[in-house]
């Protein structure tokens, strides 16, 4: 990233990068051909676990100690380090794929860390994830890709975190999110509207052979 970018994003991110405060997504038209293969009838997992999800940043009161540097690892922001995510089932068109409902069901929750790295750019990130009868934790980092893009006062944003603490059957996994943060802190809706805020997160989950 360049010392443009850095500079101007460095005064806002603090407060901004969420989870995926987690949404922009590209749409590509891709081509339909006479002959497809007929997909699978029946959904077999193997050796891994794939979810697609919606996070949106809701408000919450701030628990004293959740986010110190002993429980996460890195020293985390004075302010607004601890911030709570639901996530959200999404519906996407079988023909290609587009995302028509990015929010249809409430099926986990994140309660994540953020703390400041030595890149104005980046910021620590640690999450605690509940999914159901799952429960883990996972680190990482998040990257704000550009400044005001596409439009004023909009960041783009990727965070990855190592996932752990998984149970017994699972050996580790790994959570992306594709997120754009606004103006508006909390909430699904983005300041300019016309977005999805904050992530479309990619769970990847894998189990023991």
């Amino acid at each position: 990233m360049n010392v443009s970018v850095q500079n101007r994003a460095a005064p806002i991110l603090g407060s901004r990068i969420s989870m995926a405060s987690l949404i922009f997504g590209i749409v590509i038209t891709l081509p339909v051909y006479a002959e497809q293969s007929e997909p699978p009838t029946e959904h077999d997992e193997g050796f891994e676990e794939i979810y697609v999800l919606r996070s949106i940043r809701d408000r919450q009161e701030v628990q004293d100690g959740r986010c110190t540097a002993s429980a996460v690892g890195f020293d985390p922001y004075p302010i607004d380090a601890d911030r709570r995510f639901s996530f959200w089932s999404v519906i996407s068109r079988p023909a290609d794929g587009l995302i028509v409902d990015a929010a249809n069901l409430r099926v986990a929750e994140l309660r994540g860390c953020f703390g400041p790295t030595g890149d104005k750019t980046r910021q620590n990130f640690h999450a605690e994830i509940r999914m159901g009868s799952k429960v883990f934790r996972g680190r990482g980092e998040c990257q704000a890709l550009l400044v005001n893009f596409p439009e004023e006062a909009l960041i783009p944003v990727r965070c990855q975190i190592v996932l752990s603490d998984l149970p017994a059957s699972y050996i580790g996994g790994l959570l992306i999110t594709n997120t754009l943060t606004s103006g508006a802190q909390y909430g699904g809706e983005t300041s300019p509207p016309g977005y999805n805020q904050a992530s479309i997160a990619t769970i990847r989950l894998w189990k023991k052979r």
